[in-house]
C-alpha cells in the first residue's frame, strides 16, 4: 500500500506538534511493515525541500496564507511527484492547510481519511483572543480556517479522532461528517521506560512534581503554581520542575516569587527530545493541569510509560486516558482533579507527595502496564491505522 500522509509539521523538524508527532511514529512503522509512506507537510527553517526520513519520502513546501494559490501550486507539484513514483491507495490528512492542496491535487476516487488533531479554527481563536479578535481580519480568518476544515472533512471518507472528547467536538463543529473512528495517540515503550531516569536529572531531595507544557494560559500553570504554594507549606523540601516556553513565561516566574516559591520552582525552558524519556522517568509526580481543549495528551502517556504517575484535570480528554487507571488497586490516590480548582490540585498533589518511595514505585510500574494493557503504544496505534487503510483501500468500509 501507498499512504500519501499531508500534515502541517513532521518530527523531528523544529517546532512539530503533537500531529507531527502521530504522522511521524505511524508513519515509519508502516514503512517497517513494508508499506511505502509519502509526506507532504509544511518546510520550516533551513529543512530541506525533499528529503527521506525514518524511511518516508518527505516533500516539503513554502507556506503563504497571503500567497495561497502559490502556496497550493506547490503542493500539487509535490503530489505529482509522489504519484509518478508511484500511485496512491489512500491519502491521510492530518492538517487543515497540507489537507487543502493535497485534496485538491489527489484524484477524488483515493480513499481519504482526515485524522482531526485539533478544530484550526477553534485553536486560532484560543490564540488570537482578547481585543484583537475584534479586528475584521481575525473574524475573518477564524471563518477560512473553519471552511478549509470543513471542506476537507466532508471530502473524507473517515474521520478520525483520538478521543471521544474531540468525535463531540468535531459534530459539534462540522455539519455534515463523514463515519468517526476513535484511534488514540501512544508512546514508545521502548524510549520512555522507567530506566531512562538518572540520578543527576533532578538534585532536589523531592518529592519532585514536574510539568512539561506549552506556557500559555489553557494549559493551568497559573493554577498549577497556586496549588504547589500550598503543598511547599507542608512539604518544604517538595520541588516543581516545569518544562517548555511560551508567552507566560516572565509572567509565572514573577508569580512564583509573589507566591513565595521561587527557590521551591525550577523552569527548565524547552526540553530537548533526547532528555525527555530522562525528564519523565525522574519525576515522581507528572501534572497535567489543563484548563480545556485537550484533545488527547501524549505528555500523559509517555510519562505513564515512564513509569511516573500524572495527577491531571477533567479537562478535555484526560478522563479518557485516566479513568481507568484511577481504579486500579496499585493508585493509591485519585488521579483527577476539577480543572482550575487549585486547592483540589493541593490537595491531591500533596497525597501523593506523603507516598512512600515504595508506594509511589508500585503506582509506577502500574501506570507502565496499563499504557501497554490498555493499547496506549505506537505498535498498537498503527495495528489500527494500518486496518483502517486497508479496509478504505479495498472499499470494505
Amino acid at each position: 500500500m501507498h499512504l500519501l500522509a499531508a500534515t502541517n509539521n513532521l518530527f523531528p523538524d523544529p517546532e512539530a506538534t503533537g500531529s507531527g508527532r502521530y504522522s511521524y511514529e505511524v508513519g515509519r512503522r508502516l514503512v517497517d511493515r513494508g508499506h511505502r509512506v509519502s509526506v507532504v507537510t509544511r518546510r520550516r527553517g533551513d529543512a530541506p525541500r525533499r528529503e527521506t526520513v525514518a524511511g518516508m519520502d518527505v516533500y516539503r513546501y513554502g507556506a503563504s496564507i497571503p500567497r495561497l494559490p502559490a502556496t497550493l501550486r506547490e503542493i500539487r507539484r509535490h503530489v505529482e511527484a509522489v504519484e509518478a513514483e508511484a500511485p496512491v491507495d489512500a491519502v491521510g490528512f492530518h492538517g487543515a492547510l497540507s489537507s487543502l492542496g493535497v485534496d485538491r491535487a489527489v484524484s477524488p476516487a483515493v480513499p481519504r481519511t482526515y485524522t482531526v488533531h485539533g478544530l484550526w479554527g477553534v485553536e486560532y481563536d484560543i490564540r488570537a483572543s482578547g481585543g484583537a479578535l475584534a479586528a475584521p481580519w481575525h473574524r475573518l480568518n477564524r471563518w477560512l480556517r473553519h471552511r478549509v476544515e470543513a471542506r476537507t472533512v466532508s471530502h473524507s471518507d473517515r474521520v478520525v479522532v483520538l478521543s471521544e472528547y474531540m468525535r463531540d467536538r468535531v459534530d459539534r463543529h462540522h455539519d455534515a461528517t463523514p463515519p468517526c473512528t476513535v484511534i488514540p495517540g501512544g508512546a514508545d515503550t521502548a524510549r520512555f521506560a522507567p530506566s531512562a531516569a538518572t540520578a543527576d536529572r533532578f538534585p532536589t531531595a523531592g518529592p519532585n512534581f514536574l510539568t512539561v507544557r506549552r506556557l500559555t494560559p489553557r494549559m493551568g500553570i497559573e493554577t498549577l503554581l497556586d496549588a504547589f504554594a500550598a503543598v511547599v507549606e507542608d512539604a518544604p523540601d517538595a520541588h516543581l520542575y516545569v518544562g517548555g516556553d511560551g508567552p507566560l513565561r516572565e509572567s509565572l516566574a514573577d508569580r512564583t516569587e509573589r507566591l513565595g516559591i521561587a527557590s521551591s520552582v525550577t523552569f527548565l525552558g524547552y526540553v530537548p527530545e533526547a532528555d525527555l524519556p530522562a525528564t519523565y522517568a525522574s519525576a515522581d509526580v507528572f501534572v497535567l493541569p489543563t484548563l480545556e481543549l485537550e484533545g488527547f495528551g501524549l505528555a500523559t502517556l509517555e510519562a505513564l510509560a515512564a513509569g511516573t504517575p500524572v495527577v491531571g484535570t477533567r479537562a478535555g480528554a484526560t478522563p479518557e486516558i485516566l479513568g481507568d487507571l484511577d481504579g486500579d488497586s496499585a493508585i493509591p490516590e485519585s488521579l483527577l482533579v476539577p480543572p482550575g480548582d487549585a486547592d483540589a490540585l493541593a490537595t491531591r498533589l500533596s497525597a501523593w507527595g506523603r507516598l512512600s518511595p515504595a508506594e509511589r514505585a508500585a503506582a509506577g510500574d502500574a501506570c507502565r502496564a496499563y499504557v501497554e494493557r490498555a493499547g496506549y503504544t505506537w505498535e498498537a496505534v498503527t495495528d489500527r491505522v494500518a486496518a483502517l487503510f486497508e479496509r478504505l483501500a479495498a472499499d470494505e468500509t
